[in-house]
């Protein structure tokens, strides 16, 4: 049963009733018996209150009815004040500033708008890179091959390729016999840039500068072998799509696999760029390690290869294929730890030397 309290009703005539009042947030309902004994309500919007005035005994409620006349509520029940200061605190008229400004419209919607900033905040930094790397690993092997062949015409046309280099690299690649589960093929082409890089699907790009800097065929053999794992564990398109998950999200939202494919290829550029984490880098040095001693290759070749990379670097990270390819000292420390793990091999396969050195003739 709800709370009733008692105050006197002056309607906009002048006339004046007792009255029993009915409290809620939104309606003051004032009930009295007129001059034929008949009960009449009056239903006042909170939102319609227009004055509180303090009076020597009491105080009085102002409301401007429907015709724009004022009738007013004579309040000497203490109790009923205070149940109009806890009821309508939101009020412009009760409760206190800080109330009123809680209770306001406008610091709801800023309340809202915080909260969907942070939710988009936090599905830019995780939530969507996940996603991102969700859909890539949902990617077929030959969605993966055949996005990564568009990928590759796409960027391709921007270089010159060393045609005679790119056939004998294939043979030495071939000659190595990594299983890596894809059909690699290698491009070398001209640039002063030290660089190589990997894309989804099985092709690997050679830059001219950092295959003239290769002494030996086990540290080309490494070099290969880290790409190549990069291929064969994913690496390049779960890092593409976390890098571009952004897009691809909308891409899902508006399309399917062709159309986040578009917009795959259409950043085909983006992967000399594309740097790896620690963990993926570390993970394909283990892998291009496992590849080498499988095949009988030296492995003291990936060493050799970091070292020559640093060296060619002055110790600073600046080249393009170190900033995408962080060569950090206890990564070299990890290699030379896996080493000691695996059987000493020598590179006794004479065909891949003739290959090598056929390279720079």
């Amino acid at each position: 049963m709800s709370t009733t309290y008692s105050a006197t009703y002056h309607d906009a005539t002048g006339r004046f009733y007792q009255a029993t009042i009915f409290l809620s947030a939104v309606t003051i309902t004032i009930r009295y018996q007129d001059e034929n004994n008949q009960q009449i309500d009056v239903n006042w919007l909170t939102k319609d209150l227009i004055a509180v005035n303090k009076q020597i005994i009491g105080s009085e409620l102002q409301h401007r009815n429907s015709k724009g006349e004022v009738d007013r509520l004579g309040i000497r029940d203490e109790q009923l004040m205070q149940a109009l200061n806890k009821t309508l605190s939101h009020h412009k008229l009760f409760g206190n500033a800080s109330a009123r400004v809680a209770g306001s419209v406008w610091t709801k919607l800023a309340v809202i708008a915080l909260i969907i900033l942070f939710l988009l905040l936090g599905a830019y930094l995780w939530f969507v890179p996940w996603l991102g790397e969700r859909i890539a690993n949902s990617f077929s092997k030959e969605t993966e091959i055949s996005m990564g062949e568009k990928m590759y015409e796409s960027m391709i046309p921007q270089y010159t390729i060393d045609t005679a280099k790119t056939v004998i690299l294939n043979e030495f690649y071939k000659e190595l016999h990594y299983d890596v589960g894809y059909p690699v093929t290698i491009t070398v082409v001209d640039s002063k840039e030290m660089n190589a890089f990997a894309m989804p699907g099985g092709h690997i790009v050679v830059y001219s500068t950092i295959l003239e800097n290769m002494k030996t065929p086990e540290e080309l053999a490494a070099l290969l072998g880290h790409e190549a794992s990069h291929i064969g564990l994913r690496h390049s398109l779960r890092n593409i799509f976390r890098d571009l998950s952004r897009k691809m999200f909308l891409a899902l939202l508006f399309g399917n696999d062709s159309g986040i494919t578009a917009v795959v290829v259409s950043n085909a550029n983006a992967l000399k760029q594309l740097e790896y984490s620690r963990s993926l880098e570390t993970e394909a040095d283990d892998n291009g390690l496992q590849l080498m001693a499988k095949n009988n290759i030296n492995v003291q070749g990936m060493v050799k290869l970091m070292q020559m990379l640093q060296k060619e670097s002055g110790g600073a990270e600046t080249s393009p294929f170190l900033s995408t390819h962080p060569v950090f000292k206890d990564r070299i420390q990890n290699i030379e730890t896996q080493i000691k793990k695996l059987p000493a091999v020598t590179t006794g396969n004479d065909r891949l030397k003739k290959l090598f050195h056929a390279i720079y003739e």
